[in-house]
């Protein structure tokens, strides 16, 4: 990579884009989904959501810090699980991100509140366009673009809270056990599970490792100090939502009915315009941001051809971008549900989201000199344990999808996954690093 496309990003552009990707569908959609299942310990699932995620981000920013480079998490599986598995991970990772759909039909769902008259599927397919030029012309404008709608998004959901304060007047029955698991520890939990959706999303800020100033500290910070904030976040957003109304009146509707309380008419649909859609807009334009990185480290390995590669004038891997937009813009065409797309896209996300993780049991045996002048770095037990317990954390969340997904969704991934195998027993043999084993 030329010079000229190094070091481009900063702490405030990383802050902006992995702020961008966590705050999306997530808080939108599932608060009320968890409000359900937990009551008033909606706050507190936040904060357990918080620790599920935890350990496999942690895995993510060791790697980050020990071996910072562009396509992050490709690199790390090519260099520490082997360069087959990592294309197999790729390969994943490609046919995953049809959780781009997701944030534009959501997008979409919120227009139609406003402006019912407009077509929703004009509008999911105009929003994903946007965030497909917007990264067209290059990481740097796209950084701009997220941190102008993270702003307005974070100010409205701050004034949101702050607004819903005022109306909450009974604190004590969040710190009510009977209260915090009415359907006991088992919902708890389930509540928790679910709201972790709404907190990934940081561990792609290594994606750029890079294309940064001083990867190695500023990989974990932006995704420590991305994931606390979002947390704290949430936290307010839920005591408004669980504290505005009675609990019959809000369990599984979106933030939306608690607004219309603490809302004039004109602030209220201010705040679906600057709050709500601005969130899906951040989360589709993130992934934009990211998701060719580790197609183009691919392409210098071999294994797809150089011409695929070709960069704009901006530096941008544009055929690439195009692979995502189309694989993001194909949920819509076909006018899939919003819950099926999202829950899919997350099921196999937690799929190739192991395979980075598990790289981290190989740091210290096969890039021991990284791993000692890692500036964040953990205790040699711990690159055993975690990558273990993530495996837990991400199979239950495979195994929690299965049914929802249905014999026809996992028998096209299946059949995707076979097709992908083929093309790597053929394409190794051209494949230097395949060679060498």
């Amino acid at each position: 990579m030329s010079e000229r496309t190094r070091k481009l990003l900063g702490f405030w552009d990383l802050m902006s884009i992995s702020l961008g990707q966590i705050i999306g569908t997530g808080v939108v959609v599932l608060t009320g989904i968890s409000i359900s299942m937990t009551g008033y310990g909606a706050p507190w699932a936040f904060v357990f959501a918080l620790l599920i995620v935890a350990i496999p981000t942690i895995c993510i920013a060791a790697l980050g810090s020990a071996v910072p480079s562009t396509g992050g998490n490709y690199t790390y599986v090519r260099d520490l699980l082997g360069s087959r598995t990592s294309f197999l991970y790729l390969a994943l990772l490609v046919s995953g991100q049809i959780i781009l759909a997701s944030f534009a039909i959501g997008f979409a769902e919120y227009t139609e509140a406003i402006f019912p008259e407009l077509n929703m599927t004009l509008v999911a397919g105009g929003i994903m366009i946007l965030c497909f030029f917007a990264n067209l012309f290059g990481i740097k404008t796209a950084a701009r673009f997220q941190t102008i709608m993270v702003l307005i998004l974070i100010t409205s959901l701050i004034f949101y809270i702050f607004s819903g304060f005022s109306y909450v007047n009974d604190y004590e029955k969040y710190g009510d056990i009977s209260k915090i698991f009415p359907n006991g520890f088992s919902g708890f939990f389930a509540a928790a599970f679910l709201l972790r959706l709404s907190l990934i999303g940081s561990e792609f800020i290594s994606e750029f490792g890079d294309e940064m100033e001083n990867p190695g500290v500023l990989i974990p910070l932006v995704m420590g100090l991305s994931l606390l904030l979002v947390v704290i976040l949430y936290i307010g957003i839920a005591i408004v939502a669980t504290g505005v109304l009675p609990l019959d009146e809000i369990e599984g509707e979106n933030l939306a009915v608690t607004a219309r309380v603490v809302f004039s008419p004109a602030v209220y649909y201010a705040f679906i315009g600057g709050g709500i859609m601005i969130s899906l807009v951040t989360s589709l334009n993130a992934i934009f941001a990211w998701c060719t990185r580790g197609l183009y480290m691919a392409t210098e390995d071999g294994w797809l051809p150089i011409k695929l590669a070709a960069k704009n004038r901006f530096g941008t891997p544009y055929i690439f971008l195009t692979l995502f937009f189309v694989v993001g813009i194909s949920p819509i065409l076909l006018d899939l549900s919003l819950s099926y797309v999202s829950i899919l896209g997350n099921a196999v996300g937690a799929i190739f989201g192991l395979f980075p993780v598990l790289a981290l049991y190989n740091l210290a045996k096969r890039n021991p000199d990284a791993y000692e002048n890692a500036p964040f770095k953990l205790p040699l037990w711990a690159t055993k344990l975690f990558p273990l317990i993530s495996v837990i954390i991400y199979g239950y969340g495979i195994y929690s999808s299965w049914n929802f997904i249905g014999g026809l969704g996992w028998s096209m991934l299946g059949g995707y996954v076979a097709v992908v195998l083929v093309y790597i027993h053929f394409r190794a043999p051209f494949v230097p690093a395949c060679r060498r084993v």
